[in-house]
């Protein structure tokens, strides 16, 4: 809450904050404190029309009075100025009003599930030597059938080939 001192050092004093803060979607709550006699004050404000609705508004404060001056939600952080007028243009106050983000608010901490440890497949020479010499005599029968042409050597190459494919497929699953 923003207060105002009204006739505190004199007769229509004005005193405000140098600069106040704001949210967006709040409300900029001005508690004003009259300390004299009753008066009449304007507050007004040239260049807040892209944070608020406000613009002009004139006051009778007799005793503590509170005006709220709504801030957009939508708006972009910046700033804007408010004028306190009193004794009819006699006494002029004026402050900075900072429109800040809201502060994020902070995460909650995300507990991931422990995930059992899956064993590594180790490659082992043993368990893939078949699957390796099928696939190196598919590669002679096919180099045999380049050379001579038989199409019996590139037939038993594509069933050597396939042969280890499927034993590596099956080895796999187990």
């Amino acid at each position: 809450m923003t207060e105002i001192q009204l006739n505190r050092r004199g007769i229509n004093s004005i005193e405000v904050p140098a600069e106040v803060e704001a949210t967006p979607g709040s409300d900029l709550v001005l508690r004003i404190v009259n300390h004299g006699s009753p008066l009449h004050i304007t507050l007004a404000s040239s260049n807040s029309s892209a944070f608020t609705s406000f613009f002009h508004e004139n006051l009778y404060v007799n005793g503590p009075e509170e005006f709220a001056i709504p801030i957009r939600g939508n708006v972009y952080p910046g700033t804007f100025n408010i004028e306190v007028i009193a004794g009819y243009g006699a006494r002029k106050a004026e402050f900075r009003v900072v429109v800040r983000e809201r502060a994020a608010p902070e995460p909650e901490p995300v507990e991931i599930p422990a995930t059992p440890a899956v064993p590594a497949r180790s490659l082992r020479w043993r368990s893939s030597a078949p699957t390796l010499l099928l696939t190196a005599a598919a590669l002679v029968l096919y180099g045999l059938w380049l050379v001579y042409r038989v199409d019996l050597l590139n037939a038993a190459s594509f069933a050597a080939l396939l042969l280890g494919v499927i034993l590596a497929w099956l080895r796999q699953r187990s």
